[in-house]
């Protein structure tokens, strides 16, 4: 699960604080430049954010070159292995980030539409999808079973484009060399902060409807949480 996440955000970039103290719009204490603006990070029960750590560092440092990590969230449970972040496989974290081409511009709701019109035509439509696939399979080693599909398209709150994506990925053990097979169910979110354009994935393996009420709830409680503090 810890080399998954690098698609979506390769595809949209291309077409540890450990605080758990809850925060005001008066109370800033973990937060991150994207441009000229500060983009204040949330408490979220049940989560560390923890992007400065050097194991995490490791993780995202394949797309730092396109765009910033704002925030990463490990569950708490995840987080008491991140010593061993690269040896392990995980679920149920989520990443804020940015795009450097974008990070001054003065973005409008109508944007929003846009970057989601763009990253759906890279997943669903002609043959961006296998020629950004193949760059994610050669760095992380994780390759996908076809194409994504497309579970849901919705606004959660004003500010907010959210897709709900379904895909499988393969998975090569180290050891034996042995495939398996992941389904993973994600919440793509577009989001206007600032008058800025930033994207937040959050990901969970997927395990029926259930995960997809899940992966919903816990989606839009972040968005509530990231919009309360800015």
């Amino acid at each position: 699960m810890k080399k998954i996440i690098g698609l979506f955000v390769l595809l949209a970039l291309l077409s540890c604080s450990g605080s758990t103290i809850k925060k005001s719009k008066a109370d800033c204490s973990n937060s991150a430049l994207y441009g000229y603006v500060t983009i204040c990070l949330p408490a979220i029960d049940g989560m560390t954010e923890c992007r400065s750590h050097p194991n995490v560092q490791k993780v995202v440092e394949p797309y730092l070159a396109s765009g910033p990590v704002l925030g990463y969230y490990l569950n708490n449970e995840t987080y008491k292995q991140i010593d061993r972040l690269g040896e392990i496989s995980y679920n149920d974290y989520f990443m804020i980030y940015g795009d450097y081409q974008r990070e001054n511009y003065t973005a409008q709701e109508a944007d929003l539409e846009y970057f989601q019109k763009e990253l759906e035509q890279t997943l669903f439509e002609g043959t961006n999808f296998e020629a950004i696939s193949s760059k994610v399979e050669e760095s992380y080693g994780t390759i996908t079973a076809g194409k994504p599909a497309l579970i849901e398209r919705y606004s959660p709150r004003p500010g907010v484009r959210t897709l709900i994506v379904l895909m499988k990925y393969k998975n090569k053990n180290s050891a034996d060399g042995a495939e398996t097979e992941t389904s993973v169910i994600s919440a793509v979110d577009f989001i206007l902060v600032k008058q800025r354009a930033i994207n937040l994935v959050y990901y969970l393996v997927y395990d029926g409807g259930k995960s997809i009420d899940a992966l919903k709830d816990k989606n839009n409680a972040i968005l509530d949480k990231l919009f309360a503090i800015n």
